[in-house]
């Protein structure tokens, strides 16, 4: 592939991850308690959004690898950035419950149909993988960072609904970017019968590295979306800190995890990436079990470093595992299928967190369960060490 091409691949990954995988999934924590309170709706209600926006980026993750197959990686993403920008004036624009969960699902469906497809294409430009996904992932952390400063302002002075109007019209400059960057349909479609027809359960069953690899991801997606969730509710409504507060802290959390997949990346390649996985996850654990324990603005900022600093990082190392696992032509439907895994783990966490703040009238229970998630991660991981070891003998993983 001419490097002008790899460049494009990149700049157009990018520019999806800083709007279509950031607004909505990611600004929502912010927007939601004052949609919440204008709206007048439940917790429970606000968690089933949320968990229609990880339903939309499950269901979407599986349909749009297949789809990679049949028109392309880089038609299935534009086509999702449109849709993304549709959902986002409707989040504005209407009222009904059942509507906004359909914008919801439309969210979270447009993300996993941006996301899936660039992954696929940034697996074909370079042996380096976990630097090319780290500058790819890294446009989410510009997103989370610029949404952390700039939605509470508009949210103060506008409202929330012009809020997600704006967001609208900005990732709708990103799909018109995306038409610009990929003209061309990019990398035929493998020929070779097997690449094509072997089953995706087959591979997962003889591959038993790559099973538990994405039993990792399950609980990494429902470890972190609690968090990325409800930190803005708990922050404001049960901690007490105000709406500016909370955005910086957000915004910090969106600076840091623009180098965190680049730097988490390049010490996958340097070293073991199973050994920097299980630093990231102690950090990433640690970070949630602060805002547990603390009530200190302070620490909470500190509690946003440290998630910054590991989420995009262990989601880059997680997906270059997968990857190593993974024949080339086969893995747009393969990490299409792992996100959907992922994505049920997000579904699972997100549909019973707010009935539990509801039933026990706190924050703390779900994030707790992130906590023993991540726990349970670290043994996951020395058991995939072991495997590695045992099946490249010796050599860096």
């Amino acid at each position: 592939m001419l490097k002008s091409e790899k460049w494009k691949v990149i700049v157009s990954g990018f520019i999806f991850d800083l709007f279509t995988m950031t607004f909505g999934r990611f600004a929502y924590t912010l927007i939601l308690p004052d949609m919440k309170k204008l709206l007048g709706l439940s917790n429970t209600v606000m968690g089933l959004f949320g968990m229609g926006i990880v339903t939309g980026y499950l269901l979407n993750s599986i349909m749009s690898g297949k789809l990679s197959e049949i028109i392309g990686e880089k038609r299935t993403a534009k086509i999702s950035v449109m849709i993304s920008s549709f959902a986002l004036f409707s989040l504005g624009y209407f009222s009904n419950v059942i509507v906004l969960f359909i914008a919801f699902l439309l969210i979270g469906a447009g993300a996993s149909g941006s996301y899936v497809p660039m992954i696929g294409l940034a697996n074909k430009i370079s042996k380096k993988k976990s630097l090319i996904f780290g500058l790819i992932m890294s446009g989410t952390g510009v997103g989370i960072m610029l949404t952390g400063y700039f939605v509470p302002i508009i949210l103060v002075s506008k409202g929330y609904r012009t809020t997600w109007y704006i967001l609208s019209l900005i990732n709708l400059v990103g799909f018109f970017a995306g038409l610009l960057l990929l003209k061309e349909d990019g990398y035929k479609k493998s020929t070779h019968k097997d690449d094509r027809s072997e089953k995706i359960i087959v591979i997962f069953s003889r591959n038993r590295a790559l099973s538990i690899t994405v039993l990792i991801y399950f609980l990494l997606g429902f470890a972190y979306v609690i968090y990325a969730t409800f930190f803005g509710d708990y922050s404001i409504n049960e901690i007490g800190f105000s709406r500016k507060s909370t955005g910086f802290m957000w915004s910090l959390f969106g600076i840091n995890t623009i180098y965190s997949g680049i730097l988490w990346g390049f010490f996958g390649e340097k070293g073991r990436k199973v050994r920097v996985a299980i630093l990231v996850d102690v950090i990433l654990l640690v970070s949630i079990l602060i805002i547990i324990i603390f009530k200190f603005e302070f620490l909470f900022f500190v509690s946003t470093f440290l998630f910054g600093l590991s989420f995009m990082g262990f989601i880059i190392l997680i997906t270059s595992l997968i990857s190593d696992e993974v024949d080339p032509p086969q893995m747009a439907k393969i990490f299409g299928a792992s996100t959907l895994i992922h994505g049920s783990g997000q579904v699972i966490a997100t549909s019973i967190s707010g009935y539990l703040k509801d039933l026990t009238g706190t924050f703390k229970v779900p994030f707790s369960l992130s906590v023993i998630a991540l726990m349970v991660n670290v043994y996951l991981l020395l058991k995939l060490m072991s495997l590695l070891n045992n099946k490249n003998k010796g050599q860096p993983q």
